[in-house]
């Protein structure tokens, strides 16, 4: 096998290292998505309280809710992107508790399940 391997350096190096880039991020991204597949799907991840080390992102996912309804539910302007904010900072920009959050959040989740 290591002569086909030496043949394949020597006459078609380019090909080879092609070769082994594509399959080297084929390796990585699948091994992603398989990680992503098995974290969310562990029904314990579902409609967790919130805690403040969470991003909007994160309980968009966790609520399975467009982040639309999660920036509106945050106090977020729905125009901006979702940022990488941690929901303690959130809390803190807008002046409320994680608790009053949580309030506000669990009823725009109702209001869009029941409309969905």
């Amino acid at each position: 096998m290591w002569h086909r391997v030496k043949d394949l350096w020597a006459y078609n190096r380019y090909l080879l290292l092609a070769f082994v880039t594509v399959v080297g991020f084929a390796g990585f991204f699948g091994v992603r998505a398989t990680s992503q597949f098995i974290y969310w799907s562990d029904p314990a991840r579902s409609d967790q309280s919130l805690a403040g080390w969470m991003t909007p992102r994160y309980v968009s996912r966790s609520y399975e809710i467009p982040p639309q309804v999660i920036q509106e539910a945050l106090g977020m302007r729905s125009d901006a992107p979702m940022r990488r904010v941690s929901l303690d900072r959130l809390a803190a920009e807008n002046d409320m508790t994680l608790d009053d959050m949580q309030a506000q959040l669990d009823a725009y989740v109702a209001a869009w399940r029941a409309n969905d």
